[in-house]
């Protein structure tokens, strides 16, 4: 009797039991906020006077249970600038991951035909030791022809909604199927080899015996938009090193530079089209964390443009990043519940590209699980530690914040990874549009508002 006693126990009375002690007690990594949490929460979102300004939504979320915690304007629509770059890693890694085609090509005896697929690395002078295509050309033996189709009509220089005076500056690059030195004037000040000495190089290697000083010039820098003639103020590019301007890629002068710089490489320019995926070979290649790591943490934008080509390239064949976004869009966006969205570009220079805070968590719970939170945590800029978070979210003991951020002119957004006090793990999204006000400003207000996150959750 007694053992039946203690089988009806187990069988009827001891489930009950345990949803009682169940119930009771919290679930393990599980962030709970109570009504007055959640009203302050609301105080100090909603009733910001900085916020108030412009249009701002936020949104948080328990990246363990995947849940909201609290939501403010979370479906509303907002220009992300380079909060979009979060959408492109993980359409990279979805497609790349780490192996990326670094060009396409047909071998016949005399010569190869080669068709570009955005291969970024090619000469580039912050990636020297991953450019893994330079010595495959080096290598070939042979003469290369370097094909420009007449399609590439379908790639411009530009994308979608880009400032088109923005060649000028030191962050907008033009996208090409054959990038060379990052598609861009890199100077900086090295050691000469066995001499102890330092000088002044650049890369392309050409370029720094032909700047030529203007004594009047109000611009620190200045070249034509389709030219490479660059002038500079006297004296500011001896203070400004290094430094980095945008190039223009004709074929010719992509051709031309490349055998300045890889004599071995006998190669001309032709303007065939992509032949179809079958009659091509693919030299692909390993595609470096490092890669996506300065992507994110620098905020690179000609990184973020030329993944999204070589993501196309591997898809489709040729490096063309419309047909790549609409896929992303209306399937693989979809599987994470991301819907409704407007993607012109990879980088957010476009103020074409329209995303809500919701969108934008969703993202970041999709990479959590298919990436892990100890490899983004070294990929995404580290608040007080790293890239364009250096100087932003230090006020805590330890590092907290890991995310990205994003800033045009009225717009500034910060998207990622939130590690409370107690351990917790939170996804959040703050994005603002609309303001003339400084964009610090905001960030000031977005770190005293994460602070409380950070050690009340």
């Amino acid at each position: 009797m007694p053992f039946l006693m203690k089988a009806f126990c187990f069988h009827q009375v001891c489930p009950f039991l345990l949803f009682l002690i169940w119930a009771s007690t919290p679930v393990q990594g599980q962030v709970e906020m109570s009504s007055g949490q959640q009203r302050r929460l609301a105080e100090l979102v909603e009733q910001s006077t900085v916020f108030a300004e412009g249009h701002t939504g936020f949104v948080l979320y328990d990246v363990e249970k995947r849940t909201q915690l609290y939501g403010y304007n979370a479906d509303r629509l907002f220009v992300p600038a380079s909060n979009v770059k979060l959408v492109t890693y993980w359409l990279a890694n979805r497609i790349l991951g780490d192996r990326a085609p670094a060009v396409f090509y047909q071998n016949f005896t005399d010569h190869y035909e080669l068709w570009g697929t955005g291969y970024p690395l090619t000469l580039h002078p912050q990636f020297l030791t991953d450019d893994l295509l330079t010595p495959w050309l080096r290598q070939a033996g042979k003469p290369i022809t370097f094909n420009y189709p007449p399609s590439d009509k379908d790639l411009p220089r530009y994308g979608a909604g880009w400032s088109w005076d923005d060649y000028n500056g030191g962050y907008v690059f033009e996208r090409s199927t054959f990038p060379l030195f990052g598609n861009r004037l890199y100077i900086e000040n090295q050691e000469v080899e066995g001499t102890g000495e330092r000088s002044v190089f650049s890369s392309p290697p050409n370029i720094i015996n032909q700047l030529r000083q203007v004594p009047d010039q109000e611009q620190r820098t200045n070249r034509p938009e389709f030219g490479n003639e660059f002038t500079v103020r006297p004296g500011y590019l001896y203070r400004s090193i290094p430094l980095q301007r945008s190039l223009r890629f004709s074929p010719y002068y992509m051709v031309s530079e490349l055998m300045v710089a890889a004599p071995e490489v006998q190669a001309e320019v032709a303007f065939k089209d992509y032949p179809p995926p079958g009659d091509l070979q693919t030299y692909e290649v390993t595609l470096p964390d490092t890669v996506y790591r300065r992507f994110l943490q620098q905020s690179d934008n000609y990184l973020a443009e030329q993944l999204l080509l070589m993501a196309a390239a591997k898809r489709y064949g040729k490096p063309y990043e419309e047909p790549l976004l609409d896929y992303a869009k209306d399937t693989l966006l979809p599987t994470i519940g991301v819907e409704n969205v407007r993607l012109a570009d990879g980088s957010g220079l476009s103020r074409y590209s329209l995303l809500t805070p919701r969108h934008l968590a969703r993202v970041l719970l999709a990479l959590e699980q298919e990436v892990g939170l100890e490899k983004l945590r070294t990929l995404l800029p580290e608040g007080g530690t790293s890239g364009t978070m250096k100087r932003r979210f230090d006020g805590a003991s330890e590092p907290y914040v890991w995310a990205k951020t994003g800033t045009l002119s009225g717009v500034t957004c910060v998207s990622g990874y939130l590690k409370t006090e107690r351990g917790e793990w939170l996804a959040f999204s703050f994005m603002h549009n609309n303001f003339v006000q400084r964009s610090g400003n905001y960030y000031t207000e977005m770190e005293k508002i994460l602070g409380w996150v950070y050690e009340t959750l």
